[in-house]
């Protein structure tokens, strides 16, 4: 019998070793020899957190399609805490106009009393049609809050806290015929702009709300159906929805509110109810860091989460370059140049999430951050603790092109041809014996 070569066999192993995928730190076969990402941001938000009294944050980074870094800070730090959302709200509103628009249902065009039960009209343009587009892009004449809205939308934490509402609010969907039409019950002049719909940009919440509206005069079911049959379920996002009483108490955020600015005499922050909204439009949806993750990652990949499409790219394009409630990289409120995003503040809370998709990054990138503090200081932080990730992603990604999967694969072919050199070399031998 025939001795086998310990240099053949060992050759042979390391051959097999070395033509392996390099598999990645979430199990897929993607060949990288990046490290695990690990910012060094602890102490930075932390102390941003004290700096500014914000008991709990709950941050994300996502890399192509997974979650790659996530965290929680202070108080509460479970990874899949629910926090409000804000007007990131309306970002899903926006999808699933589109949604409609890509079934052929709507066009952007559309006259919005198509589909009203009551004319919807600027009172001092009274012939010129307000379009489902012009609500997109907050053109519609419409004017910023008032405090009648707040009041109302509002009116169940209100009541919790034994504030008297003034106003009479209506449920919903009346409020919004009685609120936005000068006959209505609940119309004050100030929701309209002097501009002309179709001319000027003023953000305006309540021109969402007649958003979801329509979303439910159209598909004929409310728009918390509509987004749960689909986005959430496409999606799989179990923990996104509107009423925080669908979920435990021990998964929400605590809303707090820093009480310094509201009374200079007091220290700290202070606990309130939770609480829901009725401006479904415009926001009012809860949410965690893996749900809004799957979300984001509709517009890393011109529409497709995980390998469901949500939306046609061509649509996702559309969206975006009408700036309606996913702000596009040219957008003067997005700071960081290639970065698009969407953001919200609700009473107690603020949502960034911003994505890098322009093609100036190897993949796609992602950041996520909640935190649970009203105010503006609780605002600026959400928006430096984004910041100070974006900044990481951008060096990781620098390590993108220092990786060496090449010369790991020049390795296996040396050694594979090594091997066969080695192989004819005995053959040669033996022919010759």
């Amino acid at each position: 019998m025939r001795k086998k070569s310990p240099i053949l066999f060992l050759l042979l192993i390391l051959t097999s070793i070395l033509i392996k995928p390099i598999t990645n730190s979430n199990g897929s076969s993607e060949e990288t020899c990046l490290p695990v990402f690990d910012p060094q941001v602890d102490d930075q938000i932390l102390d941003i957190m004290e700096q500014t009294y914000i008991p709990s944050v709950t941050s994300a980074v996502i890399r192509n399609n997974s979650i790659i870094w996530a965290k929680g800070y202070g108080e509460q730090q479970e990874l899949d805490l629910i926090y409000m959302i804000g007007s990131v709200t309306k970002t899903f509103t926006a999808t699933a106009i589109f949604q409609l628009y890509d079934q052929g249902v709507i066009q952007l065009e559309d006259d919005v009393n198509d589909y009203l039960p009551f004319s919807f009209r600027h009172p001092n343009y009274t012939n010129t049609p307000i379009t489902i587009k012009m609500l997109l892009q907050h053109t519609s004449g419409l004017s910023k809050d008032s405090d009648m809205y707040w009041f109302g939308v509002m009116e169940e934490v209100l009541q919790e806290l034994g504030w008297e509402n003034p106003f009479d609010w209506l449920p919903y969907p009346n409020w919004i015929e009685g609120y936005l039409t000068p006959n209505g019950s609940l119309y004050d002049p100030v929701v309209w702009t002097p501009y002309e719909p179709g001319t000027t940009r003023v953000y305006s919440n309540f021109g969402y709300d007649v958003l979801g509206y329509l979303i439910q005069l159209i598909s004929e079911e409310p728009i918390w159906e509509y987004l749960q049959h689909n986005i959430y379920d496409p999606l799989g996002m179990d923990n996104t929805g509107y009423n925080y009483t669908d979920f435990e108490l021990t998964q929400l955020a605590i809303p707090y509110i820093y009480m310094f600015e509201l009374d200079p005499g007091s220290t700290g922050n202070k606990a309130y109810p939770h609480y829901n909204q009725i401006n479904y439009g415009c926001g009012g949806l809860r949410s965690n860091i893996f749900d809004l993750a799957k979300f984001l990652l509709v517009f890393l990949h011109n529409g497709v989460s995980n390998g469901t499409r949500i939306l046609e790219e061509e649509t996702l394009q559309i969206m975006v370059e009408l700036q309606t409630a996913w702000l596009a990289p040219w957008d003067p409120l997005i700071q960081w140049g290639g970065w698009g995003g969407t953001e919200g503040d609700s009473w107690a809370y603020h949502t960034k999430a911003y994505g890098f998709y322009d093609g100036n990054t190897s993949v796609p990138y992602g950041v996520i951050t909640f935190l649970n503090q009203g105010m503006d200081e609780g605002r600026d932080a959400c928006y430096t603790i984004c910041e100070l990730l974006r900044e990481y992603v951008h060096e990781y990604d620098l390590l993108e092109y220092e990786a060496t999967p090449r010369f790991t694969f020049f390795v296996s072919i040396s050694s594979f041809t090594i091997l066969m050199l080695l192989v004819a070399r005995k053959r040669h031998k033996s022919k010759h014996k």
